[in-house]
């Protein structure tokens, strides 16, 4: 009989941020999934395949590829995307290396995320930024 994988919390972070950007002076929202797990030798990539469709996003992991720049860095793996028309209710779904799904639901505006809807127990943690960052 096969093991059971102990549940060992969430493999993934997903962090979604109202932005501003200065040079463009306006606002965007920037997705950053990471994982929970760091890495001593360097900040690996996380591939994914990533499909956006009206009110939908959504992010299949495919694996993690070694940083363009191979200097060595600890860290944990990230895949960084930007968007600058999101703007009401969204469902991100996102799809891990063994098939499972997380599905959330947010509301974003210019400068503030609401997270609606999140699965209990999942394998990503959603964390959305109350205030607009300057970051980018």
């Amino acid at each position: 009989m096969p093991k059971k994988k102990k549940s060992e919390g969430p493999e993934y972070i997903l962090h979604i941020v109202p932005a501003f950007v200065e040079r463009e002076q306006k606002y965007k929202t920037q997705f950053t999934l990471e994982t929970t797990k760091l890495f001593a030798s360097f900040r690996y990539d996380i591939s994914v395949k990533e499909q956006r469709e009206k009110n939908r996003v959504r992010y299949k992991i495919l694996g993690l590829k070694p940083p363009e720049l191979s200097l060595p860095a600890a860290g944990r793996a990230q895949f960084t995307r930007t968007y600058d028309d999101m703007r009401g209710k969204y469902d991100v779904e996102i799809e891990g290396l063994d098939g499972r799904v997380n599905t959330f639901s947010v509301r974003i505006a210019p400068t503030r995320i609401q997270l609606l809807k999140a699965p209990a127990g999942g394998f990503v943690d959603v964390v959305v930024a109350k205030v607009p960052s300057t970051t980018l």
